[in-house]
C-alpha cells in the first residue's frame, strides 16, 4: 500500500510539475488593458480565462495555470485577434478570428484540445458553446452587490455552480493581480485563487 501510494504521489508531483512549464514569464510586466479579462467557462476543476495574456485553463484543484494560448502563439496560424469560446463539457476552446468584421456569422477556425494541449484546424463549427452570465457593473446588481467587494476591479462575467458563483476581479489593472474568486450562496464566503501567482 506505502509503494502505490508513493508512486501515485511521484505521478502527480510529475503532472504538476509539467503543467507548470506553461510560459507565464511575460505576465509580471503585463497589463490587464481597456477591459477586464473576460471568464469563458467554469466548473468545479477549472476556470477558461480570456485577457490580454490570451487564454489560460487554470485547474482550480491544483491552483496552476496549466495551458495559456497567447496571442503571439496565434499569428503563425494567421489568427491576428483572437475570439474564443470553450464547449459546453469544457473540454475544448474553439478559436477563431475576431476581425471586428461585425458579420452575424462567427467563424472558429481552430480547435485546441485543454488535454492534450493540440491545436488542429476545422471547418466543423461548434453545435453550441458555453455561455457564462453577464451582469451589470458592481453596485448595480441586486443579486450580488451584497457579494463583491467594490475595492477590486471586477468582471462583467458569472458562471453560476450549484449553490455558488465564480467570478474575476483585481486589485489593480495589473494582469498579476488577477484573481478567481468562487462565492458561496448560502454563508456568503468566498475561495480566492490569484491566476498568475
Amino acid at each position: 500500500i506505502i509503494t502505490w501510494t508513493l508512486l501515485i504521489l511521484a505521478g502527480c508531483l510529475n503532472n504538476a510539475s509539467e503543467e507548470l512549464s506553461v510560459d507565464l514569464s511575460d505576465i509580471s510586466h503585463m497589463n490587464i488593458g481597456s477591459e477586464m479579462p473576460r471568464l469563458l467557462y467554469a466548473d468545479d476543476n477549472i476556470a477558461v480565462i480570456q485577457g490580454a495574456f490570451g487564454v489560460v485553463v487554470y485547474n482550480i484543484q491544483y491552483s496552476l495555470v496549466t495551458n495559456r494560448i497567447s496571442y503571439e502563439h496565434m499569428k503563425s496560424y494567421d489568427i491576428s485577434m483572437m475570439l474564443a469560446s470553450v464547449s459546453q463539457d469544457g473540454t475544448t476552446i474553439f478559436i477563431g478570428n475576431d476581425d471586428m468584421s461585425f458579420s452575424n456569422e462567427i467563424l472558429y477556425t481552430h480547435q485546441y484540445d485543454i488535454s492534450s494541449k493540440a491545436i488542429k484546424e476545422t471547418k466543423e463549427q461548434p453545435s453550441g458553446v458555453f455561455i457564462p452570465n453577464t451582469i451589470e457593473t458592481p453596485g448595480y446588481n441586486k443579486q450580488y452587490d451584497k457579494y463583491f467587494d467594490l475595492q477590486y476591479l471586477t468582471s462583467d462575467r458569472i458562471v453560476e455552480l450549484n449553490n455558488s458563483f465564480i467570478y474575476l476581479r483585481s486589485l489593480d489593472w495589473g494582469v498579476k493581480n488577477l484573481q478567481i474568486v468562487i462565492c458561496q450562496y448560502e454563508n456568503g464566503e468566498s475561495k480566492v485563487f490569484d491566476v498568475f501567482k
